[in-house]
């Protein structure tokens, strides 16, 4: 367990997989910006089954409310995406918008990039988001991320293919902090 301010960051157990996929295909905690795509129950239960054996390929916390019971208020995961970079992606959701703007997700994806730094061996981080999701943007800022650059129409989302922000963080910069 990772502790923040009023919440902590745990891995999934298998009894969170129902609760869990009802959130993440919920439209409420899609936005605005994340894919419509609904996550089908049976590929769920094995990606987290798969996630409790190695975190190689993927790792997902659960950001878990302290005050009330132990609820799910989002996630917050890393991957490996390309294997020539000595990287991991940052990925992050919260399911509702109530929780929005009140900086639990900078605290959370500020967790996990120190868990990161000082657990693997590994010289950046990234966080990649749509380039009008300001507040995915603000998050990956105040976490001293700085801007790459634009991939033009590298995703496709909702019918389109949309343009992608970059952000890294590099070791030596989090060193500095």
């Amino acid at each position: 367990m990772i502790k923040g301010s009023s919440f902590h960051l745990r891995h999934v157990k298998k009894e969170d997989v129902p609760t869990l996929i009802d959130l993440m295909n919920h439209p409420e905690s899609k936005g605005d910006y994340l894919s419509i795509e609904l996550m089908l129950p049976g590929v769920a239960e094995k990606k987290f089954d798969d996630e409790s054996r190695s975190k190689d390929v993927c790792e997902t916390f659960l950001i878990i409310d302290d005050n009330e019971s132990g609820k799910i208020l989002g996630r917050v995961f890393h991957f490996k995406t390309v294997p020539y970079f000595n990287s991991r992606e940052i990925g992050y959701g919260l399911f509702g918008k109530s929780l929005h703007g009140k900086g639990l997700m900078t605290e959370a994806v500020q967790l996990l990039t120190d868990y990161l730094f000082k657990t693997l061996l590994i010289n950046r981080l990234e966080i990649h988001m749509n380039v009008g999701n300001i507040a995915s943007e603000k998050v990956a800022i105040n976490c001293g991320f700085q801007k790459e650059g634009i991939a033009r129409g590298a995703i496709f989302s909702r019918g389109k293919h949309e343009d992608i922000a970059m952000y890294a963080l590099l070791r030596a910069e989090w060193e500095q902090r």
